[in-house]
């Protein structure tokens, strides 16, 4: 009961992820943006399983906020 089969790159980029908020959590509130970059390379593995979200994704969110060019 519970077995669950993985593919090498999902284990790969679960261990990666783990790396990256591992990394994250050390940074504390000290180093802003090697934390954000930490985060963005955990999504960004992440991202590699479920496919959701890309780092265009999030410029097209972020972007979306702003009236360019009126």
């Amino acid at each position: 009961e519970g077995l669950f089969l993985a593919r090498s790159r999902h284990i790969h980029a679960l261990e990666t992820a783990q790396r990256e908020l591992d990394n994250a959590a050390l940074c504390g509130n000290h180093q802003l943006e090697l934390l954000a970059e930490h985060l963005r390379l955990a999504q960004n593995a992440c991202s590699e399983i479920t496919g959701e979200f890309t780092a265009d994704d999030l410029l097209g969110v972020i972007f979306s906020r702003f009236c360019i060019g009126k």
